[in-house]
């Protein structure tokens, strides 16, 4: 039974990771029609949504005393995923034992 539960715990565990799903942003696509004689194609807008890389080179530029940020102090932080393995572990440990 110990093995079995022991078997079971593994099973589990190797397969929380595979839960996990990376959320991909696209960037939006830009239609192309046809251009009639052969006129040129107005050139396409630029993207300044919260998020894009104008966006965050302007608040850049508007902020220049942030470039000296340095990050907190040091600290670690131990996170609830962590502290489920943990204690997966020691019951493992106490029941195997």
């Amino acid at each position: 039974m110990k093995r079995f539960v022991t078997g079971v715990l593994l099973v589990a565990l190797s397969c929380v990771p595979s839960l996990a799903q990376a959320d991909v942003i696209r960037p939006p696509r830009v239609a192309v029609g046809g251009s009639p004689d052969h006129a040129l194609a107005s050139p396409a807008r630029l993207d300044v949504s919260p998020g894009s890389t104008l966006d965050y080179a302007a608040r850049e530029a508007a902020a220049p005393q942030l470039a000296s940020f340095a990050g907190g102090g040091g600290g670690i932080y131990i996170g609830t995923g962590a502290l489920v393995v943990a204690l997966l572990v020691v019951i493992i440990v106490l029941v195997v034992r």
